[in-house]
């Protein structure tokens, strides 16, 4: 016999998408206010996934990638 988890313990799978050059982000995600896999808008909980690496000529554009709680 099989029991599901409540839904306050399912957790997404964006934490398991992989990151993305650092260019590829959208504004608010690379900002750390938008999750970088779905684009949805964090506010508490989110969870630090790594980092998003890139170069723009001499600039390093990482940055630290957040997602979904």
């Amino acid at each position: 016999m099989t029991t599901t988890p409540p839904p306050t313990l399912v957790r997404t799978g964006c934490r398991n998408t992989d990151i993305p050059p650092a260019a590829a982000l959208s504004w608010e995600a690379y900002a750390g206010r938008a999750c970088y896999a779905c684009g949805k808008a964090l506010t508490t909980g989110a969870v630090l996934v790594g980092r998003a690496k890139g170069r723009q000529g001499a600039h390093v554009l990482d940055t630290d990638v957040y997602a979904c709680p």
